[in-house]
């Protein structure tokens, strides 16, 4: 009786820690990361808004599918929505899928042993 209630208990922490691995910790790390800094707005020649009118833009990164996102509304989490790619004349719109995640997320330091995919792939 009192393994059967081990291994119940254990079984419990199991799902507890699987559902705390699913269910929070994408949102604490999706806020963590991915913040929107809301800095003033540039100003822009009329010259310039123009050349922007007529461009089109192109975007070929975004990893915007990994995290549980409305893309529909504007998000206060990470750089690409629909609302923000229509201001922003993007034409076209990759959602790409994350084949290497660098330890420390340093471009400047990190080589290419730094990868921490296989740990996220593992999970």
């Amino acid at each position: 009786m009192m393994k059967r209630n081990l291994i119940l208990i254990a079984a419990a922490l199991v799902l507890l820690g699987l559902a705390a691995f699913f269910l929070i910790v994408p949102k604490v790390l999706d806020g963590k990361y991915n913040a929107v800094f809301h800095a003033t707005p540039y100003a822009a020649s009329d010259k310039a808004r123009d050349l922007h009118r007529k461009l089109i833009v192109v975007d070929l990164h975004a990893d915007s599918l990994l995290w549980d996102r409305d893309l529909m509304a504007r998000n206060a989490r990470g750089h690409v929505d629909l609302p923000r790619l229509l201001e922003g004349n993007v034409a076209l719109q990759a959602f790409t899928i994350v084949t290497k995640v660098p330890r420390g997320l340093n471009i400047e330091s990190n080589d290419d042993q730094s990868d921490l995919i296989t740990t996220l792939a593992v999970a």
